[in-house]
């Protein structure tokens, strides 16, 4: 079994004119290894943005696997995600979707059993938008993410 997951905070600016926008993400993730090299994850997710007046919270659970070539990894997940709005100008608003993410990875031993895991992903919208929201999701994203894993069992 493989325990755990990214975080991350961030503080944003579009220009020298704008308030900061501050973000915190954290994404614990585990996984089992159904056969060998080869584990089943199950995948959560939540993230705040704030810049003062406006906020959005996003919370995320999905499932997904990955495939290990020794320290190399490779990978895809699905998600659904309900994102909420906060915005001074006007009522909240809430949105759902579902996402596909393929991923591939490297681990650097720490120990035996613990790892720094560095990954780049590629993610994108799947199907129709829900909640107060319509129309279709289009949306796609590159990321590079740190995180740590721990190996328990044999």
């Amino acid at each position: 079994m493989l325990v755990g997951g990214t975080a991350g905070l961030s503080v944003t600016k579009s220009d020298s004119d704008d308030d900061p926008t501050t973000t915190v993400s954290i994404s614990p993730q585990l996984g089992y290894f159904v056969i060998d090299k080869l584990a089943a994850d199950l995948i959560l997710s939540a993230e705040s943005q704030s810049d003062g007046d406006n906020s959005v919270a996003v919370l995320g659970i999905g499932a997904g696997g990955r495939y290990f070539f020794d320290y190399l990894y490779g990978g895809v997940d699905l998600q659904y995600r309900q994102a909420t709005y906060d915005f001074e100008i006007s009522d909240k608003i809430t949105s759902t979707a579902m996402f596909g993410t393929l991923k591939a990875g490297y681990l650097i031993p720490l120990s035996q059993r613990a790892f720094v895991d560095l990954r780049g992903s590629y993610q994108m919208g799947l199907g129709d938008y829900g909640g107060d929201s319509s129309g279709k999701n289009e949306s796609s994203g590159l990321g590079f993410t740190a995180g740590l894993q721990v190996l328990f069992g044999n």
